[in-house]
């Protein structure tokens, strides 16, 4: 059949033939070197960006604003730590009580833990401690340091231990002294004496 010269013949649909035809219809890759510089300037915005953002942070209120009060009341120093729980030891035995043990004496003189009266003329003494409140847990005793030796049983509770009467009164522990004589333990009886005083005031 016979074509006529003006009729334009439709393009073949036929697949390339030749892998010269191949890459003529390929788009051209993209150099890898061009890909890693496009990535580079699209990713180095993000850290200026970022920067950015923190800066608009960080700045604080603006000159003049009101700011909270932050200062308060001037705290007063407390007190020490069992202060309020000290007794006045030379108020818990009378005049008298005292001065039937040891004659005159200067009335009485607080000390840290308690109260020391004593005669001037023949120093004979009344001596009282008075624990802070936890020293005898339960109205109980603690147990006498060995170095001590040991303690001898008295009558309510107290015992003796070199030459001293020790007792408890509520939860503190209570200590008395008596010294009139050196050579022997007749002050126990004034020392057992006095101590129920105590026990009966504190």
């Amino acid at each position: 059949m016979s074509v006529h010269p003006f009729v334009r013949r439709p393009a073949s649909r036929e697949p390339p033939s030749s892998e010269g035809d191949t890459a003529m219809i390929t788009a051209p890759a993209v150099p890898l070197r061009r890909r890693r510089a496009v990535a580079a300037r699209r990713w180095g915005c993000i850290p200026l960006a970022l920067v950015l953002a923190l800066a608009g942070c960080a700045e604080g209120p603006p000159t003049g604003a009101p700011t909270a009060d932050r200062s308060g009341p001037a705290v007063e120093p407390t007190r020490a730590a069992g202060a309020a729980e000290r007794v006045d030891g030379c108020s818990l035995l009378t005049e008298a009580e005292v001065t039937a043990v040891i004659g005159r004496n200067d009335g009485g003189r607080a000390t840290s833990e308690g109260c020391l009266w004593e005669n001037p003329d023949t120093y004979h003494s009344v001596s009282l401690h008075i624990g802070l409140v936890g020293t005898a847990p339960g109205g109980v005793l603690p147990s006498v340091d060995p170095m001590l030796g040991p303690a001898e049983a008295g009558p309510d509770g107290i015992r003796f231990v070199l030459d001293e009467a020790e007792f408890a009164v509520g939860d503190r522990i209570c200590r008395l002294r008596v010294v009139t004589k050196v050579t022997d333990s007749s002050d126990r009886t004034a020392m057992i004496r006095l101590a129920r005083q105590v026990s009966g005031r504190l």
